[in-house]
């Protein structure tokens, strides 16, 4: 084979593959949490397509960060102001490399899952103000080691931040 031919065919085996690393798992974890809120303002459901799997599909979701833009890793998922409902999440250890959630100034409510900590261990910031989240203040959020801002304000939850 010429030389001409094997660097077209080397040219065009590289520039057809991806880019984008995806992470079935990040994806898993968006698609349940579209599923378990409510969202009266369809923001979710207008904008969370899970149908058209481009490259780094998910990356150009609406509240949802990447590590960087050339996959689908999920950085932080910024949901405040959006006027969801419902309980918190579950599914939310599917978004293992997830380090910032924010759900500012929603309508959640019910109890923080006392297995929160395990599910996103690597929560750099959490923010659940604004919302109707009650009961106790899960006792283990305290083995967040790298846990730097964590805003509960204006909830309904009693007791302590533990120590």
């Amino acid at each position: 084979m010429a030389d001409g031919t094997k660097f077209l065919l080397l040219f065009l085996l590289l520039n057809s593959l991806t880019l984008c690393f995806c992470t079935k798992q990040d994806i898993r974890c968006l698609k349940s949490m579209q599923q378990s809120v409510i969202d009266p303002k369809s923001v979710l459901k207008s904008s969370w397509n899970f149908e058209n799997e481009t490259d780094c599909f998910i990356c150009r979701f609406t509240g949802v960060e990447c590590w960087f833009t050339y996959e689908n890793m999920v950085l932080s998922l910024l949901l405040g102001n959006l006027g969801l409902q419902g309980a918190f999440h579950q599914g939310l250890h599917d978004c293992a490399s997830m380090i910032g959630l924010d759900l500012l100034n929603n309508n959640f409510s019910g109890p923080i899952p006392p297995d929160f900590s395990r599910q996103v261990p690597y929560l750099t910031s959490l923010d659940l103000s604004y919302n109707r989240f009650s009961g106790s203040i899960p006792q283990n959020i305290s083995i967040m080691t790298y846990l730097n801002l964590l805003n509960l304000q204006h909830n309904q939850l009693n007791g302590q931040i533990p120590p």
